[in-house]
């Protein structure tokens, strides 16, 4: 049985693709009428939601501390700069 809108492929090209199979899917086949179940289908994509959302916390963890690496570096320099400019100045603060 076809459906409406595989009308739309020409002659030739449904000529080249008469062995057809389902797209390659890492949860199953991926085609109309699979033996996939419906709470298979639904368990597997909460545990896919589930690692998106320990990647994005960890991201998350990662730039946050990246962040306040980055804000102690930047301190670091202000009071190296500051001292240096002290120095020059001949300006002692002890």
């Amino acid at each position: 049985m076809r459906t409406r809108h595989l009308q739309l492929v020409t002659h030739e090209h449904s000529a080249t693709t008469s062995n057809r199979s389902g797209a390659l899917s890492p949860y199953g086949p991926a085609k109309a009428g699979s033996t996939t179940s419906r709470i298979t289908r639904d368990q597997a994509l909460t545990e896919l939601l589930n690692s998106l959302e320990n990647v994005v916390a960890d991201l998350n963890y990662k730039s946050f501390t990246a962040l306040d690496t980055l804000h102690t570096a930047i301190q670091g320099v202000r009071v190296a700069l500051y001292n240096t400019a002290t120095e020059e100045a001949g300006t002692d603060t002890v």
